[in-house]
């Protein structure tokens, strides 16, 4: 089976702390060469099971291994999840909901949304999900190259979840652009890249307000089916949700649903791509196209945990103080040698320990049935309709930075 790529890490310098390890690194700018952030992390995670962040105006702290992970994910009353700006410090103005609850009042919005995302109910939308993979493949096999972001990664995840939500696909592009600038800002500069993204999800929360009101005004046999109407009726502990809930609960889903299994096909893809016995392998036993989903999302995880602490603590003899931020690094956690053998080593029928890429404790995302559904779906119908294609070998793909990684562009060949 194939290594991961090696690549030089992003730029990066360690130096010995009073508790801990220092790395100083760029979190938010310009785009970077692609894998250069996981190759980062795997210099960091070598330094120590975490790690202080000096970063413009603060600092930040680091896990980047596994137990430890979960010692802080399972641990939600010590470190609850709250959302800071990572240049100041400060908590942001906004909840997302429900990421950025905590205690009863998260667990009780968990209830009404967990539905939704069942197994059962993310089953029944298999022929849906395959159709919609089938069709945009399709429309592109006769082309011979693609840029598999843009044409596919982008809108196949995306389609699913406006056609899940009930809002109008054809508004596709302005959510993704808005998306953009929200998670992925090409902006050197960290300060001007937090102001670009706060105005892309002003944006987006005027859209959302506008839905709120339309759907509102139509009689309720009118209303399209979906999520976004189901919720306008939604009660939380005996009383109903507030239009103000309601675009926080949206705002989440946006970015959850355009941008989380969009960044896991990027990752996979190229790794395929650039591995041609993974990808014969798969493309000769469809039957392991779970495995491979899952042994891909052990190996490029996306998401950077955030967290507070809600008191004075330590962590790996490390001073935490209330208030500070510790972000856990799935991309870290996931390649930790101390949790798997030979984490570099993509292998599809690894005896697999088990891996937290889609988080642990009471924040587990609640999407994972769904994201797991859609990497499989788009993993087979691709190598089904394009079984052999390649990367230009001239070309040098970047990836985002930030708190979610994925890459900006991924160009395939193929024979027609």
């Amino acid at each position: 089976m194939g290594k991961t790529k090696v690549v030089e890490p992003a730029p990066i310098t360690i130096e010995q702390g009073e508790h801990c390890p220092v790395a100083h690194i760029t979190w938010v700018g310009a785009p970077r060469p692609a894998l250069s952030g996981h190759a980062m992390l795997d210099v960091m995670r070598a330094a120590g099971p975490i790690v202080e962040i000096p970063y413009v105006n603060t600092k930040f702290f680091m896990v980047t291994q596994h137990e430890m992970a979960l010692e802080v994910l399972q641990n939600p009353k010590l470190f609850p999840q709250n959302v800071h700006s990572m240049e100041t410090g400060e908590r942001v103005p906004y909840t997302f909901i429900p990421q950025m609850l905590n205690g009863p009042e998260h667990a009780a919005w968990r209830r009404l949304l967990a539905p939704y995302w069942s197994p059962r109910k993310i089953d029944a939308l298999h022929e849906r999900v395959q159709a919609r993979a089938r069709m945009l493949i399709e429309e592109i096999a006769p082309r011979g190259e693609c840029d598999y972001v843009k044409d596919f990664a982008l809108r196949f995840p995306t389609a699913v979840f406006l056609e899940m939500m009930g809002l109008p696909v054809d508004q596709l592009d302005d959510l993704l652009e808005w998306e953009t600038a929200i998670l992925h800002p090409d902006e050197p500069d960290p300060m001007v890249a937090r102001d670009k993204a706060m105005a892309a999800q002003g944006a987006v929360t005027q859209y959302f307000a506008q839905v709120i009101a339309e759907r509102r005004a139509m009689a309720a046999a009118d209303r399209p089916a979906g999520i976004v109407t189901d919720a306008l009726d939604w009660q939380i502990d005996n009383r109903p949700v507030t239009d103000q809930e309601l675009l926080q609960f949206y705002l989440l889903m946006f970015m959850a649903g355009l941008d989380t299994v969009t960044a896991e096909l990027t990752y996979g893809m190229a790794h395929l791509a650039t591995n041609p016995e993974d990808r014969k392998e798969l493309v000769d036993h469809p039957e392991i196209v779970d495995k491979v989903a899952e042994e891909l999302l052990r190996a490029y995880p996306i998401v950077n945990v955030p967290r507070e602490a809600s008191e004075d603590t330590e962590i790996g003899g490390c001073p935490i103080k209330a208030g500070q931020v510790i972000t856990v690094s799935l991309p870290s956690v996931g390649r930790d040698e101390n949790q798997h053998e030979d984490p570099l080593n993509v292998d599809f029928y690894r005896d697999m320990n088990t891996h937290i890429t889609f988080g642990a404790g009471p924040h587990r995302c609640l999407g994972s049935h769904l994201a797991r559904h859609e990497l499989s779906v788009g993993y087979s119908e691709w190598h089904r309709l394009i079984p052999e294609y390649w990367v230009d070998e001239n070309y040098v793909a970047t990836e985002s930075t930030g708190g979610m990684m994925a890459l900006d562009s991924l160009p395939l060949k193929w024979n027609v």
